[in-house]
């Protein structure tokens, strides 16, 4: 990774923790997201469809028109069709868009990604002509998801990182320059990532890239909505980011009876990362999985009626982070609509007014609210403001610790109960924050890793261990009790379907086993602690089994009171 060395990481980690302490406790209110779909019009144009999504309504779009259906011979643009025409179709309906341009053309480098000085200059000029055709074009995104292999192709582009990013340096920066003389209203839309690789972005910065983009773009499909802020924050900490917006133009879910709450989770979420743009992929069937906002027909979806509903009840309002506790996740919209999920307990609506939805916007009744980690419940009042702990009540809090919900970079100082650090043969390892993608078959998100080793890496809710001939190695949870039994500890974990022979689960008291599993699928486990001490140390300990191969374990640890 060019230049990051692990001082510098190590400042960039230090202005992170101020930042994150600060922002994980601020009350200031800030404007609700945007929020719209990405369509598929530079694809396929079909009128009913666009009709169907202002049913919605989706009042913002992001698509793309393909330069090679456009640039004529001697260098002509032709907008002749319904793929190339249909900006026009939405500013007769007062709506804007941006647009994506990504691919090459067959006349340029072959048709490859630009990369030669003329190819480049071409794309600039066509993304210029683009913006001065259409006014309803808000925003140029420059390329798609530019860090990976998937859309950028050819030479300049098939080397490491450095040499991919130097590349997109210079797209981006003749792009912007062409348009922004053509029409200097228009917003460039630059970063161009999969996930949230701080290596890919630390490389652009150095380049100079923040110089030439409005906005930064992320995709973070691979991000849980309960870590976006962490990794977001980090981000804002790399020299160049801090000042400039962050705009999510992709992001999705494969399942559709997890959609509705992943976006309604991630909007509260990216909302109090301070993300300006939030855009649902896909707005119909693309034929790629991903479950989209309405149906062949132009009936919404379940994720399409929770798209409904954050229109109607939050866009608009301003947002604050209304969070009790840690395990706990919760925006609140103008004092009058609340997103609320966590470790579950009941829910009490103590004011008439109140009225609670599920993230469909289906009424629910209020006796037997609880929270739940899956599925948010909406709390919606037009007349009373909604208050923790007066119109609104939770129950008791049993949680003391939670792996997951507590999970902090080091040199943060929110306070992660849980030392995490690797072992190997009766030595502990310190785990110090990795970028992403700063190298080949590693997380493109920030992760920990260990000098000792190139492979054992843990995430907010995920582990890695290794093998090698020196022997096992480790990746150990230690929780030092604040307050007298008793306790117990619930570990959720679930080894890869890849793994070959399981992982091994070691847990110990004061360094004395209390228990040993060799857990090969999904499994749940209760430890009881009935007279844990202040002061003792609880340790949990994920190492593999015979082999390490496949050995990828998704884990969560939480440690609770014992209710009377």
């Amino acid at each position: 990774m060019n230049k990051l060395s692990k001082l510098a990481f190590k400042i960039i980690l230090a202005g992170w923790a101020c930042l994150f302490a600060s922002e994980n406790l601020r009350a200031d209110p800030i404007m609700a997201p945007v929020l719209g779909a990405a369509s598929n019009y530079g694809q396929s144009w079909f009128p009913e469809t666009f009709l169907a999504s202002q049913s919605f309504p989706v009042g913002d779009y992001r698509d793309e028109i393909f330069w090679k259906l456009i640039e004529q011979t001697g260098g002509s643009y032709s907008y002749d069709m319904g793929r190339t025409r249909y900006p026009e179709h939405l500013a007769q309906f007062g709506l804007g868009l941006s647009i994506m341009i990504n691919n090459g053309h067959p006349v340029y480098d072959d048709g490859n990604t630009p990369h030669s000085p003329e190819a480049v200059d071409a794309f600039a000029r066509f993304a210029a002509d683009v913006v001065t055709q259409y006014p309803s074009v808000h925003s140029i995104e420059v390329g798609n998801e530019m860090n990976s292999k998937t859309f950028a192709i050819g030479p300049g582009w098939d080397g490491d990182l450095q040499s991919r990013a130097k590349s997109y340096a210079a797209l981006l920066k003749a792009t912007s320059l062409k348009v922004r003389q053509a029409n200097p209203s228009v917003r460039i839309l630059g970063g161009a990532a999969h996930s949230i690789p701080l290596a890919w972005f630390q490389v652009l910065f150095e380049q100079g890239a923040a110089n030439h983009m409005d906005a930064i773009v992320i995709h973070p499909y691979t991000v849980p909505a309960e870590q976006i802020q962490r990794q977001i924050s980090l981000l804002r900490q790399l020299p160049g980011a801090s000042e400039l917006p962050i705009e999510v133009t992709e992001f999705g879910h494969k399942n559709a009876a997890i959609a509705p709450a992943h976006l309604v989770k991630n909007y509260c979420q990216m909302a109090l990362s301070g993300v300006s743009r939030i855009i649902w992929y896909p707005l119909d069937p693309r034929g790629d999985g991903l479950e989209p906002l309405m149906d062949k027909a132009g009936t919404p979806t379940p994720v399409g009626q929770s798209y409904q509903m954050i229109t109607r009840e939050f866009l608009g309002r301003t947002v604050i982070n209304a969070a009790p506790d840690p395990f706990t996740y919760a925006c609140l919209f103008d004092d009058s609509r609340l997103v609320i999920w966590g470790e579950p307990r009941t829910v009490t609506l103590a004011h008439p007014d109140l009225r609670a939805v599920d993230v469909t916007g289906a009424p629910l009744a209020p006796e037997g609210l609880r929270l739940s980690r899956a599925a948010p419940l909406i709390i919606v009042s037009d007349e009373a403001p909604i208050t923790l702990g007066k119109t609104l009540i939770l129950g008791a809090q049993f949680v003391v610790a939670d792996s997951v919900d507590q999970f902090t970079f080091p040199g943060s100082v929110s306070q992660d109960p849980f030392e995490r650090f690797v072992r190997q043969g009766g030595r502990e390892f310190e785990l110090e924050t990795r970028p992403g993608q700063e190298r080949k078959s590693v997380p493109w998100t920030p992760y920990l890793g260990s000098d000792r080793d190139g492979t054992v890496r843990v995430g907010a809710d995920w582990v890695l261990p290794a093998s090698w001939e020196s022997g096992p190695i480790e990746v150990a949870f230690r929780y030092r009790a604040t307050q007298p039994g008793p306790m117990k500890s619930r570990i959720e974990i679930t080894p890869s379907n890849s793994s070959v022979d399981g992982v091994v689960l070691t847990v110990l008291h004061n360094d004395k086993p209390l228990e040993q599993f060799v857990v090969t699928e999904g499994t749940d486990l209760t430890i009881l602690h009935p007279d844990l001490k202040p002061g003792d140390a609880l340790e949990y300990v994920v190492g593999p089994g015979e082999t390490a191969r496949g050995d990828f374990t998704m884990i969560r640890i939480t440690l609770l009171k014992e209710s009377k």
